[in-house]
């Protein structure tokens, strides 16, 4: 006797406070609160200005990827850094893996600020393309990821961000500075309110404005942290999972997908550039089609 698939059912629309009280809510509140906190941070550190640099704590001390650049030295060298670097790197970027072992590269789309702003400039656009029709035409020309000739580039592109990693890791450890740091959109960022200007701020400038065609583009294809991150979460044992039979192929949860990973067609979504943000799971408008489990690292395909 055959047992009969029972379809999956709407999930119901929240409504009132319940609709405020959203994982996808709780997210932004935190993202949020660390980009606030690295704000008031570099606020501080400036306004303190350089006689008063041991007394205020650089923002450059949050940076997880210094721990990474300053390992080597740190472990090769008595305990000595990379300019630029503290302990602190290392205990934050110590951190940031362990939450990468954890719930894969949960810091990329719960914590960054960088990833947060990216987030803030494509919800404008959004908001722009749904008010001024001709600009959604030529965005949407634009950034559209199905056309064949921007398939074919952003599946390759997305392998810049590992030459990225070992060039800034490898070149830390062999010079001994940190040669991505004029480089670094993030650097760049906390460093305009001092007027430095550097290389980095075209890389910012780029990304910004990238933000407006395609979600997250300095997460998809240059971040070197996210690399790092995305290659260890592949150890991770919390996943997500589609059902296939609860699933209708809407598309809704890879249209809502930051990283442009194609959700609907997968079994299980251990991709090393998903960020754990869960925005498939909240736009998924079937109970039970997309749920997080849990698992032994590297059996799920």
């Amino acid at each position: 006797m055959t047992s009969q698939v029972v379809p999956s059912k709407v999930k119901p629309r929240l409504k009132g406070l319940k609709a405020l009280l959203t994982h996808q809510t709780f997210r932004r509140v935190v993202q949020l609160t660390f980009a606030a906190f690295i704000l008031y941070i570099t606020l501080v550190h400036v306004w303190a200005g350089e006689a008063s640099t041991n007394l205020t704590a650089s923002p450059e001390a949050f940076c997880p990827f210094g721990g990474l650049e300053t390992f080597y030295k740190y472990i090769t060298s008595a305990g000595t850094y990379v300019p630029h670097t503290h302990l602190s790197n290392l205990v934050v970027a110590a951190g940031v893996l362990i939450l990468a072992l954890l719930m894969r590269s949960a810091f990329c789309g719960w914590i960054c600020p960088l990833g947060f702003i990216q987030d803030i400039i494509h919800g404008f656009s959004a908001w722009l393309q749904k008010r001024f029709v001709p600009l959604r035409k030529v965005l949407r020309t634009i950034s559209q990821r199905g056309q064949p000739v921007w398939a074919f580039l952003d599946k390759y592109l997305r392998f810049v961000k590992y030459g990225v990693l070992i060039w800034a890791v490898t070149g830390a450890a062999i010079y001994g500075v940190m040669v991505f740091k004029d480089y670094d959109p993030w650097s760049a960022l906390i460093n305009m309110a001092e007027w430095v200007f550097t290389p980095g701020l075209v890389v910012l400038g780029l990304t910004l404005v990238g933000s407006l065609f395609v979600e997250r583009p300095w997460c998809r294809y240059a971040c070197p942290l996210g690399a790092a991150s995305g290659l260890l979460g592949k150890l991770s044992p919390v996943y997500l999972k589609r059902e296939a039979d609860a699933c209708t192929n809407c598309k809704i949860c890879t249209n809502a997908c930051p990283m442009g990973l194609n959700v609907h067609t997968a079994t299980t979504i251990t991709s090393v550039d998903c960020i754990s943000c869960l925005e498939c799971v909240g736009e998924c408008p079937r109970e039970g089609a997309l749920e997080v489990k849990i698992g032994l690292p590297l059996m799920a395909k």
